[in-house]
């Protein structure tokens, strides 16, 4: 049966992405070679574009803390870097934002 993609909430630094209109995040990536290794480099990425400018700042940049999902089958709480910001306005229409974030290894 399919979930439905219904109240997604996306968090950053305690502060909540206002309407968010696409989420997508993987994680898992290949494990360091050597004996024991229980950490990877590049656990994964989020994207989330909304069209509030709730965490779109570029000050933003660099920073780390705290991402909560929950919602419409894709929760996931890490740590993460702010990695990024797009800002995509439409003519007569509304302006998006899409902010990444790579995800840490606790």
């Amino acid at each position: 049966m399919a979930t439905y993609s219904t109240g997604i909430s996306v968090t950053f630094d305690g502060v909540a992405f206002t309407e968010v209109q696409s989420l997508a995040w993987n994680y898992g990536g290949s494990l360091p070679r050597g004996r024991a290794n229980s950490f990877t480099d590049e656990p994964g990425e989020v994207s989330v574009t909304c069209l509030g400018t709730a965490n779109t700042a570029v000050s933003n940049y660099g920073k780390r803390d705290d991402l909560a999902i929950t919602g419409g089958g894709a929760a996931l709480t890490c740590k993460a870097v702010y990695q990024g910001v797009a800002v995509a306005p439409q003519l007569n229409g509304v302006t998006q934002y899409t902010v990444t974030f790579r995800i840490l290894d606790n």
